[in-house]
């Protein structure tokens, strides 16, 4: 676009310079400038978006083959661009009668309608070839078509071509010429152009704020910023730019139907005074200072936690439980003080907060009973404790460690390592086991028969030595063995010992009991269970046996 820019410009300024053009030819040439950039920047955007050899660079979702077809036609609508301008600083220049000027319009309103009718035709014929390869090819072939964007302008400019038309056909020229101009080619070129930018702009925004970029990178380790955060900057900036283009692209669209950029930002303006809803003025300014107080509210707020759970907390006798608890209070307290202090700059107080609140209560009732419920749970498991992190609990038929008390849900982590989420109100109505909140040590048990004519004394003292003899059990308590009962002629043992914790209770009944049947077997020792024998008296069998 600049090299033919500044070659008619070189070219105008030496005719001037040398005096060659007359005065009244001097309009041509200055209608000859900007027809000439407008050309060259209508073939260059078309370059750049069909990029005919690039495939792979093409930013359009089209093929090969659309991309060659639609070429020309861009050149033909660069000329008109070119010899339009020119050609009425001609008529003007001559003093043509108005009958030459309808002529010229006439011609150029034709010439422009056959542009627009050649582009739809190509595109009509490629669609019906990609649909003959979709055919032959299972579908692979001239996927781009399948693309919404291109039916609908497909369908804009097939609405404004047959209106165009209809308008030569009628005499009203200057109709044909605006849909034309306004309907189909000024707002293809601006979109076009908006494309591109807004590609541009979220490439180098994305990439250069980027965490694995060489601007991220030192931007981390000067500041300290972590990678995503960095990563949500460039997507955020990426996202603002492309708005503001997009704002630039419509005042642009809509300027040739008189609303220009400055009527346009008018409209805009009007939003800055706000929207008034009761007694409150929302306008963007106001919500921008109160998402600024908040964004610093919460700032505090995570600084007061870092120095709380940091170097406060740590220096008191509370443990890593109550800590926790402390600190999730301490946090919801914050986020609730940041949105009180964002809804007052927003101009929204607490007397209107309270109002809205109670408004709310009916649905908080029905609708949120449930989420009320756990969070309420929630704030009683933290201020009663009767759960813990790290406490071993039951609820239900499953066990496991305390991993993580919320407001909202406790995380148990079971015996296979996977996650159990439970409702906070399920461990305030339900009953559950913990077995580690008063008292951390664990307890086994084993039950046996051994037949009636065994000495109980050889059995209990291989017992207690198994029990002496296995690092996991407690001196004190002392391990004990009980003779639980005679049973079907054989004598029940009831025996119990102590470990350090719950969690150590299973392997240390199974390596005991191991030891126990090795010494039983070596002791010849019976305890395996008696086969059940019935008797037949007079013939008669008991009932329900067949």
């Amino acid at each position: 676009t600049a090299t033919p820019a500044l070659a008619v410009l070189a070219f105008a300024w030496g005719l001037r310079a040398a005096g060659m053009v007359n005065a009244r030819w001097e309009p041509i040439l200055s209608a000859l400038v900007p027809a000439t950039v407008v050309a060259a920047f209508i073939t260059a955007l078309a370059g750049a978006l069909l990029l005919r050899h690039q495939a792979s660079w093409r930013l359009l979702p089209i093929d090969d083959a659309l991309a060659d077809s639609l070429r020309p036609w861009s050149w033909w609508l660069a000329a008109l661009a070119l010899v339009d301008p020119v050609l009425l600083a001609v008529n003007d220049a001559a003093r043509a009668s108005r009958a030459a000027h309808t002529a010229a319009d006439t011609a150029e309103a034709l010439l422009t309608l056959a542009v627009a009718l050649g582009v739809l035709v190509t595109i009509a014929r490629r669609r019906r070839a990609a649909r003959a390869a979709i055919e032959a090819e299972g579908g692979e072939a001239a996927s781009g078509f399948a693309h919404p964007t291109i039916a609908l302008v497909a369908l804009v400019v097939s609405a404004a071509t047959i209106g165009a038309a209809i308008a030569i056909l009628g005499g009203y020229v200057g109709l044909a010429l605006w849909l034309m101009r306004s309907v189909i080619f000024w707002p293809a070129i601006v979109i076009g152009a908006l494309y591109i930018l807004l590609t541009v702009a979220d490439d180098v925004a994305t990439s250069l704020f980027a965490a694995s970029s060489r601007p991220g990178i030192l931007i981390g380790r000067s500041i300290g910023i972590r990678p995503s955060a960095i990563d949500q900057f460039g997507v955020l900036l990426s996202g603002i730019v492309r708005l503001m283009l997009v704002v630039l692209g419509l005042g642009a669209i809509l300027t040739p139907f008189g609303t220009g950029f400055s009527s346009f930002f008018s409209q805009l303006g009007t939003l800055s005074d706000g929207l008034t809803i009761g007694q409150v003025t929302i306008s963007p300014g106001a919500v921008l200072r109160a998402l600024l107080v908040f964004a610093v509210g919460l700032a505090l707020a995570r600084g007061f936690l870092g120095w709380l759970n940091t170097r406060y907390l740590p220096t008191t006798e509370l443990d890593d439980s109550a800590r926790n608890s402390v600190g999730l209070v301490a946090r919801y307290i914050g986020i609730l003080i940041a949105v009180l202090w964002g809804l007052a700059a927003l101009g929204i107080g607490l007397e209107r907060i309270a109002l809205l609140l109670s408004a709310l209560s009916v649905g908080i009732g029905f609708g949120l009973q449930a989420i009320t419920q756990n969070f309420v749970s929630g704030l009683i498991l933290l201020a009663e404790r009767p759960v813990k992190i790290g406490d071993l609990i039951r609820i239900g038929a499953d066990e496991g460690d305390v991993k993580r008390i919320s407001v909202r849900s406790t995380e148990i982590v079971l015996g296979d390592h996977s996650t159990l989420i439970v409702p906070n109100s399920k461990l305030i109505t339900e009953t559950v086991l913990n077995k580690t909140l008063s008292n951390a040590l664990g307890r086994i048990q084993i039950l046996f028969t051994v037949p009636l004519n065994t000495d109980p004394g050889p059995v209990r003292a291989i017992v207690l030595e198994a029990f002496a003899e296995n690092e996991a059990i407690l001196a004190t308590p002392a391990p004990v063995v009980f003779l639980d009962g005679i049973v079907d002629g054989r004598i029940g043992f009831n025996c119990m010992a102590h470990v350090a914790g719950p969690r150590d209770a299973y392997p240390a009944r199974s390596a005991v009991l191991m030891q126990i049947l090795q010494r039983f077997v070596a002791e010849g020792i019976d305890i395996g269970t008696p086969a059940t024998r019935f008797e037949l008296i007079d013939g008669k069998r008991p009932d329900g046996i067949a």
